[in-house]
Parts: C-alpha cells; structure tokens; sequence
C-alpha cells in the first residue's frame, strides 16, 4: 500500500501516480476511458493493463509494453494464472493484484534480484494502479514496472 511515507526508488513511479490521481478526481480511480495511452506515451514501455474478469482466473492482460514483453515474456491478453513467469513473480503479482481490488488502493512494492526470461537478475520498483468505471469496484488495474539492473 501506499502512505504518506512511502519513498520512490524510480521517479518515475511518483510520476505516474500523480497523474493517475489526477485523472482520478477524487474517485477510487479513474475510469477506463480517462486514461489514455497516448498521455501515458512515456510510461508505455512499462506499462501493464490489466482487466479484472470474474472467476477463478481473475486477471487478464489486456495491454502489455514492449520493456515488459522483454522481461516476463507476455502477451496481450493472456491471463496472469496461465502465463510462464520466471521464478516466484507469478505469486508476487497476482498477490499485489488481489490487494490493489480488495484495497480499492494503490500499491507499491519493490521486487529484488527478480529472473527475466533471458535469466539476468533484476530489481524492479513496481505500482498497480485501480481503475474503476463505477466508482466503487475495481475493474482494471494499471501496472507500471520501474526497472533498474
């Protein structure tokens, strides 16, 4: 979770968490449709969408960027129970996905010495960010993925 002490490794993180506040106003998130990539251009590369379907596979890539391609081996709309993450990232990430819907709430975590499908070691700072087209449930979740060797 994110609080009024959490520290950003990557500038980039507080980055894009200010402009997801602002596209929020006030809600839980954003609606799908006020978030548009093109605002995001710069974040693109490392950027997740994920939806949030019901059942036993709950969470869906829905857009995947080429900086997270290269590292997790994704594609779009894969879901993230059936993809092949290398090492524990699977569990890592579908356990900060649960929080973010539960939570209604940003969250923030820092993966170290994580193993990319090329097998080189990496540490990322990572914030998965609600999307809410009602307001009260989270419907998407947007990922951003700070990299650092």
């Amino acid at each position: 979770m994110i609080g009024e002490g959490t520290v950003f490794g990557s500038e980039r993180v507080g980055q894009i968490l200010a402009q997801w506040s602002d596209l929020g106003a006030g809600r839980i998130g954003p609606r799908r449709r006020d978030v548009d990539p093109i605002e995001l251009f710069e974040f693109l590369p490392n950027l997740a969408m994920i939806k949030v379907v019901e059942g036993d596979d709950p969470f869906q890539f829905s857009l995947i960027g080429t900086g997270l391609a290269k590292i997790y081996g994704l594609v779009t709309r894969q879901s993230v129970a059936r993809a092949a993450f290398p090492g524990p990232t699977k569990e890592v990430l579908q356990q900060a996905l649960k929080l973010c819907v539960t939570e209604r709430s940003p969250v923030h975590g820092v993966w170290r010495q994580l193993k990319t499908v090329q097998d080189v070691k990496v540490d990322i700072e990572v914030v998965f960010l609600p999307i809410s087209e009602d307001g009260a449930e989270v419907n998407r979740i947007l990922g951003y993925h700070a990299i650092s060797l």
